[in-house]
């Protein structure tokens, strides 16, 4: 485990208001609420997704599939523009090594990291690294469970007989929290990230990272003797939080934290001089051009792909009727004959009102293939409305009555277009294609099944 030294610079303190407003967004995001519903939430156990006071259902995850898509190329994107500047600045295992290595300092001073540290300081360390990983631990939680039921079910006294469904998931994440930034820190970064692993392929000499300027910086100085600007003080190395020597060049242990470009930045200030490591492209150090080239074959592939990935998201966003609706025919009661020429067709709908609102909905026939005059029936009523709460699912028996014509009774077979719609918003519809099948026959025992069956389906 590497404990680097602190570090402090114009880079150290940008860092620092970075992280700090992440964090912030971290912890309160869960808290607050849009139109009464939380800002986000994946709510596994309900199957919905809130966002931003919208609902989404499983049935919508083309929006995830375009989401993940976007976010793949916006990796792709901004690591050929800024390489590893996620990693760095803005990536969790940064940040909370960052936290628990200034709490190991702020108890045990000058010892935190040697060996000789007294051992209740140590003790000490590790219990808070422990809080602290509790605190994250229950912030990533409350993305999934209600942040306020869970602070009442740990005052309530009643609970504490019964172990919350969440606590199994705080336990575990908890410890993994724990023993991740505590023992394992700087070795995830270099053996076990997946994107260390591909960085370095998707980056080029135009792509900006921590570089060291060796053109200035080499021959090192060699003790006395004055070779390049270099001074072998070895500081990069030191304050290194994955314990690479940025002077050998591109490595996928390096996270661009930047901490070595501060350290060299105040031994060169010593010698009135320029710092050899920052932000840079391999080419301005090659050929010193002071300019980046940020338009390439690469980027421009990246930014076209993501533009068009974010573009047709943004157009199913637009077009989107939060309204889950899904008809499908009743297995159990096949279509019958009612007398006076009259067919019924049997339906269980389903819907889902994805808003934070109360809905009036009223079912209509937008168009068909058959000529009869028809009529829908719900409940086992004559009427065609249903009310629908905010953030609820409900079923319905829906009933189809047509009186076919003889144009009509050529084919067993039709295919009717039914529509729902808000009453008092007609723009919130949504539109099924059921199949509507007229019956084999109108034998007499037929017309006996019919009345059995339509008095099973007049029953609530």
């Amino acid at each position: 485990m590497i404990i680097s030294r602190p570090i402090s610079g114009k880079i150290r303190t940008a860092r620092n208001f970075v992280q700090s407003f992440l964090l912030f967004v971290f912890f309160a995001t869960p808290w607050f609420r849009w139109n009464e519903l939380p800002l986000i939430r994946l709510d596994i156990p309900e199957r919905k997704f809130f966002l931003l006071g919208n609902i989404f259902t499983p049935q919508e995850g083309y929006f995830l599939h375009l989401f993940l898509i976007g976010m793949g190329l916006s990796l792709f994107f901004f690591t050929t523009l800024v390489g590893r500047v996620w990693c760095g600045w803005a990536c969790p295992q940064t940040i909370y090594t960052d936290i628990f290595d200034a709490i190991g300092r702020r108890i045990q001073g000058s010892k935190y990291g040697k060996k000789d540290a007294p051992l209740f300081p140590k003790i000490f360390t590790h219990l808070s690294w422990i809080l602290i990983s509790c605190f994250a631990s229950a912030a990533w939680i409350s993305y999934f469970a209600d942040p306020y039921l869970m602070l009442g079910s740990v005052f309530d006294r009643k609970s504490v007989e019964t172990i919350p469904d969440w606590f199994g998931f705080f336990a575990f994440f908890s410890f993994a929290m724990y023993s991740d930034i505590a023992w394992i820190r700087e070795q995830f970064c270099k053996y076990a990230c997946p994107y260390a692993r591909f960085q370095t392929v998707m980056m080029d000499t135009h792509s900006i990272n921590i570089t060291y300027d060796f053109k200035r910086g080499e021959p090192r100085r060699n003790g006395k003797i004055k070779l390049g600007d270099c001074t072998s003080c070895n500081m990069c190395l030191v304050v290194c939080p994955t314990g690479i020597d940025i002077r050998e060049g591109t490595n996928v242990g390096c996270i661009a934290c930047g901490k070595c470009s501060d350290a060299c930045t105040l031994q060169m200030a010593k010698e009135n001089k320029k710092a050899l490591i920052a932000y840079s492209t391999e080419n301005q150090i090659d050929t010193r051009e002071p300019s980046i080239k940020w338009i390439r074959p690469r980027t421009v592939v990246y930014a076209g792909s993501l533009t068009i990935v974010l573009s047709l998201l943004s157009l199913l966003l637009w077009q989107r009727i939060p309204l889950y609706l899904s008809v499908l025919p009743d297995r159990n009661i096949q279509p019958v004959s009612i007398g006076d020429g009259n067919v019924r067709n049997f339906y269980e709908v389903q819907m889902q009102n994805l808003t934070w609102e109360n809905r009036t909905l009223k079912f209509e026939i937008e168009a068909a293939d058959l000529s009869g005059s028809s009529k829908i029936l719900v409940g086992g009523t004559e009427e065609a409305t249903v009310e629908l709460a905010a953030n609820s699912n409900q079923r319905y028996r829906l009933f189809i009555e047509l009186r076919p014509t003889k144009e009509d009774a050529k084919k067993r077979s039709h295919s009717i277009t039914l529509k729902v719609y808000d009453i008092r918003n007609s723009n919130f519809s949504k539109t099924n294609e059921i199949p509507f099948l007229l019956p084999d026959g109108d034998s007499a025992g037929n017309e006996m099944i019919s009345e059995r069956r339509m008095v099973y389906a007049q029953k609530p």
